[in-house]
């Protein structure tokens, strides 16, 4: 696996344990954000850039911190 890829994976993790540490409704997330959470939660896919900035917002956090 290469760099990039292992920090791909590990800025998704990051954001799904947010979302369970903090229980946020997926669902509402999905709702809200039009992207299907659950291939990232059930199959620890990555996000896309747009994903994840998009998730980052929605969730009021810095995407810095999610590295």
């Amino acid at each position: 696996m290469n760099n990039q890829k292992k920090s791909n994976s590990r800025v998704s993790e990051n954001i799904v344990e947010y979302i369970k540490r903090n229980k946020i409704s997926v669902a509402q997330i999905e709702k809200d954000t039009g992207i299907h959470m659950s291939e990232f939660i059930d199959n620890n896919a990555d996000f896309s850039a747009g994903e994840f900035l998009e998730l980052c917002s929605y969730l009021h956090l810095d995407p810095k911190d999610m590295r």
